[in-house]
């Protein structure tokens, strides 16, 4: 099953807007598709700097897997 980034994507993040909206606007499309990379090693569960951070509970593996998938189909939207 194809991963997009409005069905699959934006509303996990859409409960974080809040809190990243400083930094990044993890519901926009262009600016998610924009830090991919950068977004997909910040919810990577190896990663020591992983987000979000403490108190909010770690990002589950599960989106880490379905957000990679999305960048290997091309980030649709």
């Amino acid at each position: 099953m194809a991963i997009s980034f409005e069905n699959d994507i934006m509303p996990f993040f859409a409960q974080y807007k809040g809190q990243m909206g400083w930094r990044l606007d993890l519901t926009n499309y262009e600016d998610v598709k924009a830090n991919a990379e950068l977004i997909l090693g910040r919810i990577d569960p190896a990663s020591d700097d992983r987000m979000p951070p403490p108190p909010f509970p770690p990002f589950s593996d599960q989106l880490f897997i379905n957000f990679n998938k999305w960048i290997d189909e091309g980030c649709p939207p």
